[in-house]
């Protein structure tokens, strides 16, 4: 099976249709309901998952995008593309996507997370740094030493010297 992902959402629809039109209905309610779930995530103002405070605050400005969430926290891609598809060799297909972004089948790979990459696609691209994630911190070291800083790594750091609110170094134990 070879399917385009186009940039264009209704490109890549059209494309997908064409290969399974018995599933049409199917395959505009799954990635309908990844759209619904990346639309409540792209409203947010998502800083930090790990602060319930933040999280608290997020709700009251945005309640239904928030409930939207929470009622696909527990739910996995593959159980909501089962609900709507039945043809193996699509869900085969919707398997394959998920594994690329998460390195498990649809079973295994939570519907937010698959919502998220399953549309950033087409809403404005995914970027990736060359050499991988690792090639940001990489980028920055090698920044850093150019304009005179020094690195030393595994080391603890006692506190960060402040001058006039900016961090200007560390204080090493």
């Amino acid at each position: 099976l070879s399917v385009l992902v186009h940039r264009e959402y209704n490109d890549f629809i059209e494309e997908l249709v064409s290969k399974f039109p018995h599933e049409k209905e199917g395959i505009l309610k799954f990635y309908g309901t990844c759209w619904k779930i990346f639309n409540s995530l792209n409203s947010l103002e998502l800083k930090s998952l790990e602060e319930p405070l933040y999280l608290f605050g997020q709700f009251f400005k945005k309640p239904l995008e928030c409930l939207t969430l929470a009622y696909y926290l527990p739910q996995n891609a593959g159980d909501i593309a089962r609900k709507f598809i039945k043809d193996q060799q699509l869900l085969s297909f919707i398997d394959a996507e998920c594994f690329i972004v998460s390195t498990v089948n649809a079973l295994k790979t939570p519907m937010i997370n698959a919502s998220m990459v399953l549309c950033d696609r087409h809403f404005g691209g995914i970027n990736y740094p060359v050499g991988g994630v690792g090639g940001i911190a990489v980028s920055l070291a090698n920044g850093l030493v150019e304009k005179g800083s020094a690195i030393q790594y595994k080391a603890n750091v006692t506190n960060v010297i402040l001058e006039n609110g900016k961090a200007v170094g560390v204080r090493l134990s």
